[in-house]
């Protein structure tokens, strides 16, 4: 029963995550790139305090562990975010999923580099590659690429490549750190990175002055980021890394699903062979060959509340012998 737990996570990440690229472009509201994302990020970050004291776990300690909240900060929620936002402006979103579905490929090299035991193989890079051009098939019909566009391109793919650094540093190093805790300072540091980018470029900082901006940014800053990475910081304890990047492939095919069912879009053919190849692809790269189904379908941990952290006791210092039990992962895979 818990892997179908899982399984629903990680299809309400690709839900979500595949709903907020039309958010973020139609949220900024007459503001800056860095400006809109700060706003996302203090809102996410001020949500996530109380939740930590909620859930009974422990704000970080120690140098290594403030350090890795840094690295969050700066890397995912200031470098990564504010590239996306900042490219976005220039780049329709078809382009900018193909580009951004380079994580699964970037975060297997960096795996197999940085993860002891996630080694990069044939299948799983043939895998990658597959999903890759379906991502590519899904909007080949209707992108074109733009020479004068080639640094928002770029900026893409550096996200991506932030993405998927904080990926594996956090699979390796965020074992006993809440999800909540690690978020909420994290965020906080990225808001403030952010705010100094907005500033520094001359776009300074403003709220939104109409209602759908306002919605677009709350929907970004508690779907979008307090709900997802609580799920995904939770899911890196037990799933690989590589599982959770697939996520970029699949977020694509949910955002032309959205568009069928709710803009009357029609599927082309080339919609049915992206979807396949996606499928494959994951399939291909996730499974193992002696077993009968995916791997990440098995995560090793149950989703219960030492999980979720409700164990732990609110203020304690280094984790305990039952709590590094709780929060060991799993092996990559």
């Amino acid at each position: 029963m818990q892997r179908f737990g899982h399984v629903a996570l990680y299809a309400l990440l690709c839900l979500i995550w595949g709903s907020t690229w039309l958010a973020i472009k139609v949220g900024y509201g007459g503001l800056g790139p860095f400006n809109v994302a700060a706003l996302r990020f203090f809102m996410a970050g001020a949500i996530f305090v109380p939740l930590v004291p909620l859930f009974r776990a422990r704000w970080p300690a120690g140098a290594g562990e403030w350090a890795l909240v840094a690295w969050v900060g700066l890397v995912l929620f200031a470098a990564d975010y504010g590239l996306i936002y900042w490219a976005e402006q220039f780049l329709d979103s078809g382009l900018t999923a193909i580009l951004f579905a380079t994580l699964p490929l970037i975060t297997i090299l960096f795996a197999h580099a940085y993860l002891p035991g996630d080694r990069t193989t044939p299948r799983k890079l043939a895998g990658t590659l597959l999903a890759f051009g379906g991502v590519a098939a899904l909007f080949g019909d209707h992108v074109r690429l733009d020479a004068s566009k080639a640094w928002p391109m770029a900026a893409v793919v550096a996200s991506a490549v932030c993405a998927a650094a904080v990926g594996v540093v956090t699979k390796r190093h965020a074992h006993h750190l809440h999800p909540a805790a690690l978020n909420a300072p994290a965020m906080l540091v990225g808001a403030v990175a952010l705010l100094a980018a907005s500033v520094f470029s001359g776009d300074g900082f403003a709220l939104p002055r109409d209602t759908d901006t306002w919605w677009a940014v709350t929907y970004l800053a508690i779907a979008g980021s307090v709900v997802t990475f609580l799920i995904y910081f939770t899911l890196l304890k037990t799933w690989s890394v590589t599982s959770l990047s697939f996520i970029s492939v699949f977020t694509p095919a949910v955002a032309l699903l959205l568009g069928f069912v709710f803009l009357g879009e029609r599927p082309t053919t080339l919609t049915a062979l992206g979807a396949g190849l996606i499928l494959t692809g994951v399939a291909l790269a996730v499974s193992r060959p002696q077993a009968s189904g995916l791997s990440f379908l098995r995560p090793e941990t149950a989703l219960g509340p030492e999980a979720w952290g409700l164990s732990e006791r609110a203020g304690s210092g280094a984790p305990g012998s039952a709590r590094r039990a709780a929060w060991c992962p799993s092996r990559p895979r």
